[in-house]
Order: C-alpha cells, then structure tokens, then sequence
C-alpha cells in the first residue's frame, strides 16, 4: 500500500510540474498574440481610411470619423461591438444607441460641442440617444478624445471608451476586467476584417488559447487535489512526513 501510494506521488508531482510548464507556455503564448495584434492595430489605426459604404451607416461614420481625424474602420468595428449596428440598442448599464452612450457622456460631450443646439428645447431625451447622425457624432469626438488623452495608443483609447479613463489610469493599461479585455479584442478582431490586414497567424486563435488554458488549469487544481489525498494517505500509512 505505501509503495502503490508513493508511486502515485511521485507520478503526480510529475504530472502537476509539466503541466505547470504547460500553463506558463500557453499564457506567454496568449500574451504574445495580444501584444503582436495589438502592435499592428495600434501602428494602422491612425492611418485615416474610411470604411465601405456597404456598412451600415457607412456614410455617418467615414464624415464624422474624418471631422475627428478618426479612422472610419475603428469607429464601425466598435459601433459593431457595441450594438451591432442596432440604433436603438440600450445596455442594462444604460447606455444608448449605435456607439452605447450613457446619459453623463453625452451631456459631457454636447456641453462641450453643442451638437444638439436649436435641435429642441431643454434637455437631450432618449430620441437624441437614439438618433443616428447624433450618436455617432457624440461618440466618435468622445473616442477622439480618448485617442489624445492616450497619445493615439488606440488599445487603451477602447479600454477607456469601455471601463472608462479612470480604470486606465489606475492599471495604467487595460484594467483587468474580463468585460473590457473582451471588448477590445472584439474591436480588434471586427477592424482586422474591415481592413486588409491579416491577423497574425498562429497554430490557435488568441480564443483557442484561452480555453487551453482554462482546460490545463483545471486539471492542474484536479492534478493538485490528488495530490493532497495521496499525502494524507502516506501520512496515515507511516505515521510520519517521512516516506520510505
């Protein structure tokens, strides 16, 4: 009995040190789709190019991308992360329209550029949220203006338009935020198939690697547990933390 378990032990600890390795491999590996990605994003997003017309609300996006010096392709793929292009889109966090624009970013943004003057009197209502030409005018001078809060880092210009400046500012890079990681890849991914960039290449998608990853840790917890129960068994066996 005490060899079969210290045969196990030793199988175990084996086992649970490889796939330790393993892990630490797919996590460089997922970090360095990310930075290779998000390196070509970042080096073509500020090239001004603006998106086809057979998007929807093309012409909306490439005149009010152009006026802000934005490249036509970020704002559709984010209006596509966003709402999917669904005007009348709202978030159960309460943010509105094609660009999910919250109440507080809005009056923020037309107290500064009066986008809605002599459009109505007294406050903007839902329908301004809702209106088209509006909301993506509201919105792509507030992600220009995240653009040049971050020195044209476009990654972390998304991650503000999402979390917010003050959780980028706090990390100091993407906060930690499964939400938000997840928004801007999924931006990324939408501009790459806008644009004529290729997403670099590897043997898995940046996805694949994370559920490798999610698939290894777990077996490493598994591997782990096993662990802990064969040590209470050699414990008990010998009566001691020495096994021979």
């Amino acid at each position: 009995m005490g060899r079969r378990l210290l045969t196990l032990w030793h199988i175990g600890l084996i086992g649970f040190v490889i796939q330790l390795v393993i892990y630490s491999i797919i996590v460089y590996g997922i970090s360095g789709i990310h930075n290779k990605t998000w390196d070509i994003f970042n080096e073509q997003a500020l090239v001004i190019s603006d998106v086809d017309t057979t998007v929807p609300y093309g012409e909306i996006i490439n005149r009010h991308a152009r006026q802000n010096g934005i490249n036509g392709q970020i704002v559709a793929s984010l209006i596509q992360a966003e709402s999917s292009f669904q005007p009348r889109a709202r978030s159960p966090a309460g943010a509105y329209g094609l660009m999910q624009i919250t109440p507080d970013t809005w009056r923020y943004v037309n107290k500064q550029h009066r986008i809605c003057d002599n459009r109505h009197l007294g406050e903007c209502t839902v329908e301004c949220y809702y209106n088209a030409e509006l909301n993506v005018a509201i919105g792509t001078i507030y992600l220009s203006q995240m653009i040049k809060k971050y020195e044209g880092n476009m990654v972390l210009a998304l991650a503000a338009y999402n979390a917010g400046p003050g959780a980028v500012d706090k990390y100091k890079d993407i906060p930690p935020y499964d939400e938000t990681v997840t928004y801007v890849n999924r931006v990324i991914d939408y501009w790459y198939k806008l644009s004529s960039y290729a997403m670099p290449y590897t043997i898995f998608t940046a996805g694949q690697w994370s559920n490798i990853r999610a698939a290894i840790g777990w077996c490493s917890m598994i591997t782990l547990f096993g662990l802990l129960c064969i040590v209470r068994g050699l414990h008990r066996y010998y009566h001691s933390w020495r096994w021979r």
